[in-house]
């Protein structure tokens, strides 16, 4: 059974009349307009609903195709000492070509978008998709001091920072990495898997110094997450001490 076709199926009369050139396979430079008006008029009576805007450009081109075609079929007997004249389909065949450049350079550059979204620069910031929620603030440091937790990862960053920019071979800017992906469900897992066999763990445990900048942000988020679902609880014994992670609600002598 043949696969049938819709004007929906075209982004323009330009890009359906060189779908029928491809299907006759016809040279570009010399259209057989005669038949390629048939097929294309074909198309407009057999088309479904389409817009108006639209449908208005492909009536123009049909317009277009058989003026063409009439002029194909006058005689040519220019007298001696005219000029010939220049063939009908001269600026067809000119937009047919400029349309299937842009139609080309279009198909690669999605093709280097597609390809380029795994990659980031070295240096450069990344995005990160990182689903938005409402997250209560008060709710989840209820028995903990906000600005300690705060304080213990801003030193965290601040230090990871100073590594950096002491390496001098993280001025080369051209490189390009593959981008590392966490997510905060991947984080999550394995903050309650340490747990689990620990019986507990700490905050500088799942935040070592050597992860990259993004790990740690997501590994922030994921504790910060499991606080608010009360999966864990938080102790800091010192205002710099490390903090310590258990899993579920806090005794009251703990908490004392």
């Amino acid at each position: 059974m043949a696969v049938l076709f819709k004007l929906q199926d075209f982004e323009g009369p330009l890009d359906l009349l060189l779908y029928l050139i491809d299907k006759n396979k016809m040279n570009i430079y010399d259209i057989e307009i005669s038949s390629i008006t048939d097929q294309y008029m074909t198309y407009l009576d057999e088309a479904e609903e389409v817009e108006l805007d639209q449908m208005s450009d492909f009536i123009v081109m049909a317009a277009t195709l058989l003026y063409i075609k009439s002029r194909m079929l006058l005689p040519k007997h220019p007298k001696p000492g005219e000029e010939v004249e220049e063939d009908p389909r001269e600026e067809l065949v000119r937009k047919l070509l400029e349309y299937k450049k842009v139609k080309y350079v279009s198909e690669k550059l999605n093709a280097c978008q597609g390809e380029s979204s795994q990659y980031c620069f070295r240096n450069k910031p990344a995005e990160i998709d990182i689903p938005e929620s409402a997250i209560d603030y008060d709710a989840i440091l209820e028995n903990v001091s906000l600005k300690l937790l705060y304080d213990t990862f801003e030193q965290l960053m601040k230090q990871k920072e100073w590594e950096q920019h002491t390496k001098e071979e993280r001025k080369i800017d051209h490189n390009i990495l593959k981008k590392d992906t966490y997510t905060i469900e991947q984080k999550s897992i394995y903050i309650r898997n340490l747990i689990a066999l620990e019986g507990k763990t700490t905050f500088f445990t799942i935040c070592k110094k050597e992860m990259p900048k993004i790990e740690l942000i997501v590994t922030f988020m994921a504790l910060l997450e499991l606080i608010h679902k009360k999966e864990v609880t938080v102790l800091q014994e010192e205002p710099t001490g490390d903090i310590v992670i258990k899993g579920g609600i806090v005794d009251e002598e703990d908490r004392a």
